[in-house]
């Protein structure tokens, strides 16, 4: 059962201002009736031959997602239900994009239709009112609100207290990662990508992340110098390829090894990722960044 969410708004009046909008059980002002998820539909691709019993399937696709939900403004007198009311008419607006976050998960919708309340006395009066919010989404997955990282060639740190420094040895304050594999596991139930930071510490020739499981990989076509960045993110709708050095940032598709680049996606479970340059490996750190995504979160 869900007895709390919470709706973002990004650009609460036009103001690019953060507003929160929680929805739950325990509120006084907005509570949660109940929430239908709705389901994602697909749509596949198929073709059969002349006699052929049943078809062939060549593809599937995801739909969209709506989601409704249900609720209680709750006033303690005429004026306070008006004010009430006249927020929540404000904060949902078709022109606007929702996030809706239920536990550790969000979703991203845009709301179908202005707030819609009941219409009989009881439903809605001057203590009570029922009213509906429905969202479109047209990503119908759900995403860890909090992302996770894994970091290859990164420093094992040593320092570490009570501190003491033999005279005339000194101490070894890290060490380099000595692997140059990395498993990064997907507990989501779908393919997600991911944005890959490339970063060099010295002259970089040529640097490359190959996912040993499909042997696709990310190659740059490229020296890098030290100091200098850069960043692929692999999402299927956001590709892109960016270069930081010296605080400026370029894009830089042109970079990659067009050749022999994929833009790589974490399969769900286990993905077993390598490292690797031409020339100065030793000078390249490489960090990992994704939200695995879930096609239904319900508890």
């Amino acid at each position: 059962m869900v007895d709390s969410i919470v709706l973002v708004n990004n650009n609460f009046n036009n103001q690019n201002v953060v507003t929160e909008l929680p929805i739950n059980q325990n509120n006084r002002k907005y509570v949660l009736d109940y929430i239908d998820w709705g389901a994602i539909q697909s749509s596949r691709k198929t073709y059969k031959f002349i006699n052929q019993i049943g078809v062939y399937v060549t593809g599937t696709t995801l739909e969209s997602r709506d989601i409704a939900i249900t609720g209680w403004v709750v006033a303690d007198t005429y004026e306070q239900m008006k004010e009430r009311k006249r927020f929540l008419n404000n904060f949902v607006n078709p022109l606007q994009q929702l996030t809706l976050i239920y536990n550790e998960y969000s979703i991203d919708g845009i709301p179908d239709t202005t707030v819609k309340y009941g219409t009989d006395y009881k439903d809605n009066n001057e203590v009570l009112c029922k009213f509906v919010i429905d969202l479109f989404c047209p990503d119908p997955l759900f995403y860890t609100s909090q992302g996770k990282q894994a970091s290859i060639a990164d420093w094992l740190p040593k320092f570490h207290f009570p501190l003491t420094i033999p005279q005339n040895e000194g101490i070894i304050m890290g060490l380099r990662s000595p692997s140059v594999i990395i498993t990064v596991n997907n507990p989501g139930t779908i393919n997600t990508g991911m944005t890959v930071v490339f970063h060099a510490r010295g002259t970089v020739v040529d640097p490359y992340l190959v996912n040993i499981n499909t042997q696709k990989q990310i190659k740059f076509d490229h020296i890098m110098e030290p100091g200098e960045t850069l960043e692929v993110t692999t999402h299927v709708n956001r590709k892109s390829v960016k270069k930081t050095s010296g605080g400026v940032t370029t894009n830089v598709f042109n970079y990659l090894d067009f050749e022999n680049n994929e833009f790589i996606q974490l399969a769900p479970g286990d993905n077993y990722l390598r490292y690797g340059a031409s020339d100065g490996m030793s000078n390249l750190e490489i960090q990992i960044k994704y939200k695995p995504q879930y096609q239904e979160v319900q508890e």
